[in-house]
């Protein structure tokens, strides 16, 4: 019988996605190694953001924090400490409002796709970046960074029922 661990069986290499749990002691090494402190506001925000599990705007994020309530000057400092040190990931949405993500344990690079109806986001995990960024550091660039948004109408509002223009019934007039 062969193990899960041995290297030659299926599950071999397959990783579970993380838990809420482990995203959150994750999120706080790198806060330590990082040389920042642990506070409430901190967990705080990293638990809402490992529950929320997609990109999300800042006041969404200030909502969600009932357990541990902070000002949502706190949250902004926070939110860009974390993007400096690489705990989450910024995106925007159509309009330049800012959303935000864990990025920690979740290695795959990917974009999102933003509704402008609706707002609703939806991943994509294609790359072609990644050739690039190798180009770039071969050539001497670190810190390398960069921004990619799409944005779209997504089928559900798309569908003709919600495109349709509203029909308004006219009351029949009794002829005399």
């Amino acid at each position: 019988m062969i193990a899960a661990t041995q290297s030659n069986h299926p599950l071999a290499g397959v990783r579970s996605a993380p838990t809420p749990a482990s995203l959150i002691e994750a999120g706080c090494a790198r806060l330590r190694e990082t040389g920042f402190r642990i506070t409430k506001p901190r967990i705080a925000l990293l638990e809402a953001l490992a529950q929320l599990e997609r990109p999300v705007p800042i006041e969404q994020l200030h909502q969600q924090l009932t357990k541990h309530p902070c000002d949502l000057v706190t949250v902004y400092r926070c939110l860009s400490a974390f993007e400096r040190v690489g705990i989450v990931r910024r995106s925007f949405l159509h309009n330049g409002t800012s959303l935000y993500e864990l990025s920690l344990g979740n290695t795959a690079k990917h974009y999102h796709i933003v509704c402008r109806r609706c707002g609703g986001t939806e991943r994509v995990d294609y790359f072609p970046v990644e050739g690039i960024e190798r180009m770039l550091r071969e050539r001497g660039y670190t810190e390398l960074s960069h921004l990619v948004e799409f944005f779209g109408t997504c089928p559900r509002c798309a569908s003709p029922a919600r495109t349709a223009a509203p029909t308004i019934e006219v009351p029949a007039t009794p002829s005399a």
